[in-house]
């Protein structure tokens, strides 16, 4: 791993980190009952993993119930959520055993894009209709996507060494169908949301989720199986060509 990887890993950890302390610093216990009831339908997200194509990385949509979160409860229970998602998305059936390193990153990453999902969404619907649910769940969505595609580009183009953009290209192609259909499923109906019934918003978004995860699930698999071939035949003339250049 070379050293602007490894700075870059170290400071969006540290980033993650202090928007944890800021955030413990604004421990708000209001409607636990209900953000346990939200907790909990994201931390089931979580554990629906696919992964994305030429990549190590997974997504889940666990981002739905984030956005629920953000619309309706306060900064902290958002980080308290982001980060409990992030953990359990990474320590839950991992493929292989995965390094701290890479929990960490993870992490930070999952919690920088809900903080910044949340304080960009707010400050704007702020200012023109506070009321506006609909609008803040959009917005939080789009903002949740950049930051989270852009992060995760910026770390596999430095380790992996391959260009940033092109990285990112190929990560927002990918994701940005299955991010812009929870984003939309959420903001309709996010009109019928309250912070008094958390479950019960959770339980109408769940099926949908489930559906688009099973959906995006079969898609992964089927690209992982058309790459499997070619992969194969790239190997197979490498070899050739090494035992060419060796006779």
């Amino acid at each position: 791993m070379s050293r602007v990887a490894k700075w870059y890993i170290a400071v969006v950890v540290a980033s993650g980190t202090g928007i944890l302390l800021l955030a413990a610093r604004w421990w708000s216990s209001a409607s636990l009952t209900q953000f346990a009831a939200l907790l909990c339908f994201t931390l089931f997200a979580s554990t629906l993993k696919v992964r994305i194509p030429g990549m190590t990385s997974t997504i889940s949509p666990n981002f739905a119930f984030l956005l629920i979160a953000i619309a309706f409860f306060s900064f902290t229970q958002v980080v308290v959520a982001a980060l409990c998602a992030a953990l359990l998305q990474s320590l839950w059936r991992p493929k292989s055993p995965p390094r701290i390193v890479q929990v960490l990153f993870s992490a930070a990453t999952l919690v920088l894009s809900s903080a910044f999902a949340f304080a960009g969404s707010h400050l704007i619907v702020r200012s023109f209709d506070a009321n506006n649910v609909v609008a803040l769940v959009l917005l939080a969505g789009t903002f949740y996507l950049s930051m989270n595609t852009v992060l995760v580009s910026i770390v596999v183009g430095l380790t992996e060494q391959q260009p940033i953009r092109q990285v990112w290209q190929n990560c927002y192609e990918w994701v940005f169908p299955y991010f812009a259909f929870g984003i939309v499923v959420v903001g309709l109906m996010s009109g019928s949301f309250s912070t008094m019934a958390a479950w019960r918003s959770s339980l109408e978004v769940a099926p949908t989720m489930v559906l688009a995860y099973l959906y995006f699930l079969g898609r992964s698999k089927k690209q992982a199986e058309s790459r499997a071939p070619s992969e194969e035949a790239e190997e197979l003339l490498a070899t050739s060509s090494l035992g060419t250049t060796r006779s």
